[in-house]
């Protein structure tokens, strides 16, 4: 409020000057247009909906638009400028993950990369985590609808002895962050199928079984047998950069169990 008072009074000086001087002519109508002006640009100024804002807004949300249109990068400053006109944190990250759907559905995948990391950069805290993650699957199955459908594809033996109740097979990254890619429970199973993982097993949308055959990575399988009297598991180490067809199928015989320990 004090940076609006003095912008006034420093708008004003001219006028003031012009006021005073006794050789003026129409100063009621001067002054009469200088209080409704002021006037209308401190209403403006304090209102929660003001015209000018909203010219601003409108002008912003074009140039945006128009980088969706062409593809481009967006503009770091006037995405910033755009969103932030919002009430809350909250709000600001859901009119810019809007922006980024839009771009999204024009398939302006540039323009979508540069506002996810915008957000990305903006939103650290850690309750806007797993929607950033959201975002991430998003951008990479509509840049990549083969690999949104990544699949682990598991031919399982039994160990010897054991008539499987539960099945439990956990991937995860070795060294990488603290939470695995996919985990699946598999009651009563039946070893004739063929024992599927894909995205819809991951723990956190976006840290999946698609991003780590786009990524080339290496994983591990851990595979638990519950049989009625013993637990058996294996350990298998897969190197998804020889993986064809965003698919790997994994053979797990039944001399391979290992007894686990109780």
């Amino acid at each position: 409020m004090l940076i609006l008072v003095a912008v006034l009074f420093l708008c004003s000086l001219p006028i003031i000057s012009y006021l005073l001087s006794p050789l003026s002519p129409q100063k009621p109508l001067i002054f009469l247009i200088t209080i409704l002006l002021l006037g209308a640009f401190s209403l403006n100024h304090t209102s929660l909906k003001p015209l000018f804002g909203q010219w601003v807004n409108a002008q912003q949300s074009e140039q945006i638009y128009k980088m969706l249109q062409d593809d481009l990068e967006v503009s770091d400053i006037a995405f910033h400028e755009f969103i932030f006109t919002m009430d809350s944190m909250t709000d600001s990250f859901l009119l810019g993950a809007e922006i980024f759907y839009k771009s999204l559905e024009m398939k302006s995948f540039n323009s979508s990369e540069s506002i996810l990391s915008i957000l990305n950069t903006n939103f650290q805290d850690e309750k806007f985590k797993v929607s950033v993650f959201s975002l991430i699957a998003d951008l990479r199955d509509a840049k990549h609808p083969m690999a949104a459908d990544a699949k682990l594809l598991l031919v399982v033996e039994e160990p010897a002895n054991c008539n499987i109740e539960t099945l439990i097979a956990i991937v995860n990254i070795p060294n990488g962050p603290d939470a695995n890619i996919a985990m699946k429970n598999f009651l009563s199973p039946d070893f004739s199928q063929v024992l599927l993982l894909d995205k819809s097993d991951a723990l956190i949308r976006g840290f999946d079984l698609p991003s780590a055959f786009l990524n080339q990575a290496i994983v591990q399988l851990e595979v638990v047998a519950f049989c009625s009297k013993n637990t058996f598991q294996i350990f298998k180490t897969l190197d998804l950069k020889y993986s064809e067809n965003n698919e790997e199928q994994v053979f797990i015989y039944a001399n391979e169990w290992l007894k686990k320990e109780q």
